[in-house]
């Protein structure tokens, strides 16, 4: 429940952090460097599908267990992420190791092969900051 909470102060920040809207979002939580990437399917599956189904990648810090980043995947497969904790929400996500999974709304879990709903289960993992574009690798 913590987490689905934090997720959804998560979307009320971000928009209001890219639009400028009222003061900017200062945070006393942890320092974290923007991310922004790519959902691509590799076998099967169309990301577009994804678009319109509140599609979201999350992280989780593999050192920080307790620290998730969340973002929208867009029509495209884009994303950027932003991080909220208890102490405060910023964009980006914290240095370091990050298990990822797919956040679909329950009617969407078919999009994609169910591990990827999963952070243990997807197998993936990014290293935050990257020297490359990172590319998230999915299939159906």
């Amino acid at each position: 429940m913590r987490l689905l909470t934090a997720v959804s102060l998560l979307f009320l920040l971000v928009p209001c952090s890219f639009s400028g809207c009222g003061k900017k979002t200062t945070s006393n939580g942890p320092k974290t460097v923007p991310v922004r990437g790519k959902v691509v399917f590799t076998k099967g599956g169309d990301v577009k599908a994804l678009f319109n189904k509140q599609a979201r990648i999350e992280f989780e810090s593999i050192e920080q267990p307790t620290v998730h980043a969340a973002g929208a995947i867009e029509e495209d497969g884009s994303f950027s992420v932003a991080t909220v904790t208890a102490d405060g929400g910023s964009v980006g996500a914290v240095p370091g190791t990050h298990r990822v999974r797919l956040d679909l709304e329950e009617n969407a879990h078919k999009l994609v092969a169910p591990q990827f709903l999963d952070f243990v289960k997807s197998g993936v993992k990014v290293t935050v900051p990257s020297e490359a574009p990172i590319e998230v690798k999915v299939w159906r």
